[in-house]
């Protein structure tokens, strides 16, 4: 006859693995309770499994695209409230463009409002956000446009000089402007100088901003252009209305010369103003279409978010029974222990 099985040690022994499993067991109910979600995805919900892992990964990427959106529509914001800037300063202009042009004092306030015009034109398109220059293309870390009146002159000022020099054999700040005829200085303004703002000339003289605009992923399958760059038509038609009447010395032009270049000038302008609302149109539309895709993506995620709250989530009432279930077993279970430890046969001999 053996006694093993009913032994004091065997009972004790017997009782501390239960102890261990429930204590297990405690363990998952406790991180269930305190998380709502199953503690072992993989062991409870076996070949559904992949099926919740799909949601998360789904769940993630729709997130990321629309942290990036943010900082998309952020960016496109603040290029089209530059846009507006430059479109605010061009009207501006133009009307001061029509008072100036029979003004006796014209020649020299329109040539300092251009100076004015210019500068600030070129600060608009050095704009940068988060160090990113807005419109320079792809080229997001090299300022578009250098200052035209640094010192020494660069290449976009001394191309004007040469041309300038090249039409009429005098340079601008040259008193002998003075005998410049209409004719002629209307073919140098449509055909050499209008030339130096051609897409060529411009690259090589004027603008470091890349054609290629920056593209953004804003939803799993749609692509759009979310900038603009220095090289658009409408910036040149701009830049050249300023720069013609800040330095191609129009405060001493004959008066029907200067009408002649105020003329021009106003020509360019009203192009330049049709050529930069088309931008904001099209900037209207990406923000539009950012905008949406945000929408319809945060709706997947709220979907997505209930199909894997259905799959992983555990009932709370649920959890908490079972957890004040094990606790009072494994309370029972230590008292039960410490029983048995004092028992001995000794007690009934």
């Amino acid at each position: 006859m053996k006694s093993t099985f009913i032994s004091t040690r065997a009972i004790s022994e017997a009782t501390r693995l239960s102890m261990i499993k429930m204590q297990a067991k405690l363990i998952v109910a406790q991180k269930e309770v305190a998380t709502g979600r199953l503690a072992d995805v993989g062991k409870s919900l076996g070949h559904q499994a992949g099926q919740t892992v799909s949601l998360r990964q789904e769940h993630m990427r729709l997130s990321t695209i629309i942290d990036t959106n943010t900082e998309v529509a952020t960016r496109l914001e603040l290029t089209q409230a530059s846009v507006k800037q430059m479109l605010d300063g061009a009207q501006s202009f133009l009307g001061q463009l029509i008072g100036a042009r029979n003004s006796e004092t014209g020649p020299g306030v329109i040539k300092g409002q251009a100076d004015g015009a210019q500068a600030a034109l070129i600060d608009t398109l050095n704009a940068a956000f988060n160090g990113l220059h807005l419109f320079a293309g792809i080229n997001t870390d090299v300022k578009p446009l250098a200052d035209y009146n640094q010192t020494p002159p660069g290449a976009s000022k001394q191309s004007v000089a040469d041309a300038f020099l090249t039409a009429f054999g005098v340079t601008q700040q040259d008193p002998a402007v003075n005998g410049i005829v209409p004719a002629d200085m209307q073919t140098f303004l449509d055909g050499a100088f209008a030339d130096l703002f051609d897409e060529t000339p411009w690259a090589a003289n004027w603008s470091s901003a890349a054609d290629q605009n920056l593209r953004s992923r804003i939803s799993t399958q749609e692509l759009v252009d979310t900038s603009i760059n220095a090289n658009e038509p409408g910036i040149r038609k701009l830049a050249s209305v300023y720069t013609m009447l800040a330095d191609l010395g129009v405060e001493n032009l004959n008066d029907q010369t200067f009408q002649t270049v105020v003329d021009t000038a106003i020509r360019f302008l009203g192009e330049g103003i049709q050529d930069m609302a088309k931008m904001q149109a099209n900037l209207g539309i990406a923000q539009e279409r950012v905008e949406v895709a945000t929408e319809r993506m945060s709706l997947q995620i709220d979907i997505i978010t209930t199909h894997i709250g259905t799959l992983e989530s555990v009932d709370p009432y649920e959890a908490s029974t079972r957890l004040s279930t094990l606790m009072t077993q494994i309370e029972t279970s230590y008292a039960l222990t410490a029983r048995i430890q004092r028992l001995s046969l000794l007690n009934y001999l």
